[in-house]
């Protein structure tokens, strides 16, 4: 029988992708480094899927990092790449 993937796990497949998509365009651009790489706020909030408040609730408890200059909140795309990297949970699959 075929397991199903969980939501989740194909929302965080389709982030990895995303970035990696961001990744190459920036590369093309001759962009090389990943801390020169920004995303405001409204782009961080669109590859995440998620509200303005949970973005908010992640900055305050610390979970991802950011730069705020004059009221505009940006990360690095390192900093995503670090975010999900320390969220990363390994499934263990069940032999069938």
């Amino acid at each position: 029988m075929k397991e199903s993937t969980h939501p989740f796990m194909v929302s965080m497949h389709s982030l990895e992708a995303k970035i990696e998509q961001l990744t190459r365009e920036f590369r093309i651009r001759q962009i090389k480094d990943p801390c020169l790489i920004l995303l405001d706020n409204a782009d961080f909030i669109q590859l995440f899927k998620i509200s303005a408040k949970t973005a908010q609730n992640w900055r305050e408890e610390g979970l991802i990092e950011y730069a705020q200059v004059k009221g505009k909140i940006y990360y690095s795309l390192k900093d995503i790449q670090s975010f999900i990297n320390r969220h990363r949970k390994n499934r263990k699959y069940a032999k069938p």
